[in-house]
């Protein structure tokens, strides 16, 4: 007989919206949760990311003194606070879990073996001081700007490296390229390697495939290298120029520019995969991060815009949000 299967644990209630005055002094942490009656860790993540409000004033300690009198206001869905690190780095979100962080071109994601330098992943710990250090979840090319996940706890860390082998966290890229792809939509897949036949990463020419979006995956490649999935729609083209957003199923090192190199649509400002001017660096931008909260399984969405640096780039400049 086997045994009846424990029932998962029901989701955690919504944090309320609440404005309060505290009646005794203490810290705001303290007096949040007598008055909420939230989990400490709960009360925790509403203060550090933003949405606790003393005296109309954003407070983002924990332990900020707190007097009695003092009108409190708690708003869950309040916008996140942004910082920025000197070296360009800006917090788009943060909770006791994850960081989400917005990184500019020119920083690269972690430190390299016999390289000094600023990093992203240092820069993340200088914004937020107090507790684990952020690991990656993720990488950019140090040209490459945008998006970045880091997690702040070993269960939070390993979990979202799960879903992004799961797929499960959507990432879309922007850029522009130049001459306009053909076909102008499509799922590019290969087996990608370290070293190619020109000596330097790229696909195996005989696993090269480029199939609609809708059409069905025609089944596993024979032979070594890493499985490569990157999905293509071209937004705008003016002249020998396209805008293109990409979406990727699969990280390997480069994957999107070796990939629209390999179509023959290489990325403005591309110069190890193919030779490319046109662009201040390369033009490729993290543009959106979608998912689950590794702990709670709250929806997720970030977006950053398309760089000042790259605005001169046509067909859209910095348009690229307008509807189309």
């Amino acid at each position: 007989m086997s045994a009846t299967p424990t029932p998962p644990p029901p989701p955690p209630r919504p944090i309320p919206s609440l404005t309060f005055v505290a009646r005794e002094a203490g810290r705001l942490d303290a007096t949040l949760k007598r008055e909420t009656g939230l989990p400490g860790s709960r009360v925790k993540m509403a203060i550090e990311s933003g949405k606790v409000s003393v005296r109309g004033e954003r407070v983002t300690d924990c332990a900020h003194k707190i007097e009695p009198g003092a009108a409190i206001q708690l708003r869950p869905n309040a916008p996140n606070p942004t910082r920025t690190e000197p070296s360009g780095l800006r917090l788009v979100y943060r909770d006791e879990h994850l960081l989400v962080v917005d990184k500019p071109s020119g920083l690269v994601s972690a430190p390299i073996p016999d390289e000094e330098g600023p990093t992203a992943l240092h820069a993340a710990y200088q914004l937020t001081r107090g507790g684990q250090r952020p690991k990656n979840v993720h990488r950019l090319d140090k040209e490459t700007s945008g998006l970045l996940i880091f997690g702040r706890t070993t269960a939070a860390v390993r979990i979202l490296r799960a879903m992004l082998d799961a797929h499960d966290i959507r990432r879309l890229y922007r850029c522009v390229v130049t001459p306009a792809p053909q076909p102008g939509s499509g799922v590019i897949s290969s087996m990608m390697v370290r070293e190619t036949s020109e000596g330097r990463r790229g696909s195996r020419p005989a696993t090269f495939r480029v199939r609609g979006l809708r059409t069905p995956d025609p089944g596993p490649m024979p032979g070594y290298g890493k499985l490569a999935i990157t999905r293509f729609q071209t937004v705008a083209v003016e002249g020998e120029n396209a805008a293109v957003e990409v979406w990727l199923s699969t990280g390997r090192t480069h994957q999107i520019r070796i990939h629209l190199a390999e179509l023959g649509s290489p990325v403005l400002g591309e110069r190890v995969y193919a030779r490319v001017p046109g662009s201040p660096r390369q033009a490729l931008h993290a543009a959106r991060l979608t998912f689950r909260h590794p702990i709670t399984d709250a929806p997720m969405d970030f977006t950053s815009p398309w760089p000042l640096d790259l605005c001169d780039l046509r067909p859209l400049g910095r348009d690229w949000e307008k509807p189309r």
